[in-house]
């Protein structure tokens, strides 16, 4: 390989932000989950090498999850004010990665929380969460365990909050990619490009 071949490899575009458009914060008010365990085959990642990558295509996965017989993606309702995702390079060159972090906030102690707080903290899971505008990206890989932390907290007085914050970590290529495949949800199935509704198969 020689530099000018490296130099072919390269995909920059520009990045465009037409006036006027609102760049809406936070999450909609729910994500979904599953072990890892039950992925039978993943969506694919471009590289830059492949026919046809573009900058955008980068950082989106093709294809459907593949789940095992019987298997769904599991909802959290959260608190949308206290819940965030958030992304930061780690590490040296030639090895640097993502830091993909999130922070859900359950409003609730209940006792399927706590069987929940239970198995999630020595399991690894995938997330998938929606932006505001519909489009849902990917918290977990094939390459990386994910690192869940949950906690409690009851509150001591009558202003303070209690519920449960579930603290997600894991290493990646890339900030949380664009997931735009068919989510098989306990709740019905939907597109993960916009989150609307898919009927039949």
């Amino acid at each position: 390989m020689t530099p000018s071949d490296c130099a072919n490899e390269a995909l920059y575009a520009s990045l465009q932000h037409c006036k006027g458009t609102t760049v809406l914060p936070g999450l909609r008010p729910h994500v979904y989950y599953i072990p890892k365990s039950d992925i039978v085959t993943w969506p694919t990642r471009t590289n830059v090498t492949d026919t046809g990558a573009t900058m955008r295509k980068l950082g989106q996965l093709t294809g459907d999850f593949v789940l095992a017989a019987d298997k769904k993606w599991l909802r959290i309702d959260l608190v949308t004010p206290q819940s965030s995702v958030t992304s930061e390079s780690q590490g040296e060159k030639p090895s640097k990665t993502f830091n993909n972090q999130a922070s859900f906030r359950y409003p609730g102690l209940n006792a399927d929380a706590v069987g929940f707080c239970r198995q999630a903290n020595a399991d690894d899971l995938v997330f998938l969460w929606p932006q505001r505008d519909g489009q849902y990206r990917l918290l977990g890989n094939e390459a990386f365990e994910t690192n869940v932390t949950p906690s409690q907290e009851s509150g001591s007085s009558e202003t303070d909050q209690a519920g449960t914050t579930i603290n997600v970590a894991v290493t990646d290529e890339m900030p949380s990619p664009y997931y735009l495949g068919k989510i098989e949800a306990e709740d019905g199935n939907f597109s993960g490009e916009d989150g609307s509704p898919i009927t039949g198969n």
